[in-house]
């Protein structure tokens, strides 16, 4: 009797016991790691922040920055703003589970910040403190729902690729005043040119890696750089301080198909082109990489042959601005 009922019910050979429910909990995207970096991030991201951790004086920055700045943010977040859950901001947790989902992350804890008085998201996370994404209520009254799943993915990216404490760092470095800066600042010494120059380096790679990962989060990833040049022309100014009043999608839309019309080593972006500008050309660019479409196996390649990471990498470094050298 007994032996039937086990073939006929197929929920009987079902492994529950606990080691078998952690190892699929702790799968996750372990099948996307290429060499300790994870396949969608711009391999000239990791290459710079391994660079920076190399470099004298940047252990007593990060030090400084983990230890009392990223724990100062998180201790405000706690005890001054809401989090979101399945009952408060629904719509808001419903996207930041999505955004998870697409990018196999466990979901983070999300805070709504009403002391800010401009449209922002950022993350915090250290060694001590739990990932967390913060919008303020003002981001949540200025964006569509697009621009908050992208700006959301993004920062889901950050965290996965480990961009916080280096973002913090960042804004230490004062390169302009719309720059966000906490509270309280603790870190008082010089910063040494080399960190400098590599911090300010590393922020337009790190914006490919995040914004690539706010692509594979969106419902309709072909939609990306119009969602973006919306967002940017409501005069949005992110994280790091940079905005771009009278940016033309029909402009952007016409070069990044002439720059994916290109062979790489005839790749050829206006000089004219500010920053946010050719990043955005660069992001774009992963629009026609297969491994876009190894995470949304529900979207279709956009042109039928989609490139290689490698050769993804390769012509956004050119886009980018690092002479193809990764």
């Amino acid at each position: 009797m007994s032996d039937m009922r086990d073939k006929v019910n197929p929920l009987l050979q079902i492994d529950t016991g606990f080691r078998s429910y952690l190892n699929a909990y702790t799968r996750s995207y372990q099948s996307h790691m290429v060499d300790g970096s994870l396949d969608y991030a711009f391999e000239s991201d990791f290459v710079v922040r391994q660079k920076i951790n190399g470099l004298g004086g940047s252990a007593k920055l990060f030090k400084a920055v983990n230890t009392q700045d990223i724990a100062a943010e998180a201790k405000h977040l706690f005890m001054k703003c809401d989090q979101v859950g399945p009952l408060k901001y629904p719509d808001i947790y419903d996207k930041v589970r999505k955004c998870a989902e697409r990018l196999e992350l466990i979901v983070p804890i999300v805070f709504i910040r009403e002391d800010l008085n401009r449209p922002l998201a950022y993350s915090i996370a250290s060694d001590l403190i739990e990932p967390c994404i913060v919008l303020t209520k003002k981001l949540l009254e200025f964006c569509s729902d697009d621009e908050l799943m992208v700006l959301i993915g993004c920062e889901c990216g950050r965290i996965q690729n480990n961009h916080c404490s280096f973002n913090m760092a960042y804004t230490y470095l004062n390169v302009n005043n719309e720059v966000f800066r906490p509270i309280d600042r603790a870190f008082n010494q010089p910063i040494g040119s080399q960190v400098y120059s590599l911090l300010v380096q590393w922020v337009r790679y790190a914006d490919v890696t995040a914004n690539r990962a706010g692509m594979i989060c969106l419902d309709k990833p072909g939609q990306y750089l119009k969602i973006m040049c919306g967002l940017y022309g409501k005069d949005y100014v992110d994280f790091y301080g940079r905005s771009q009043h009278g940016i033309s999608y029909d402009k952007l839309a016409e070069l990044s198909e002439k720059v994916h019309s290109s062979t790489s080593r005839n790749i050829s972006v206006d000089g004219t082109l500010s920053d946010v500008e050719r990043y955005l050309l660069a992001c774009s660019e992963f629009l026609y990489c297969k491994t876009l479409y190894s995470w949304r196996t529900d979207v279709t390649d956009m042109d039928g042959h989609a490139e290689s990471g490698q050769i993804c990498d390769v012509r956004t470094s050119v886009i980018v601005g690092n002479g193809g050298q990764l």
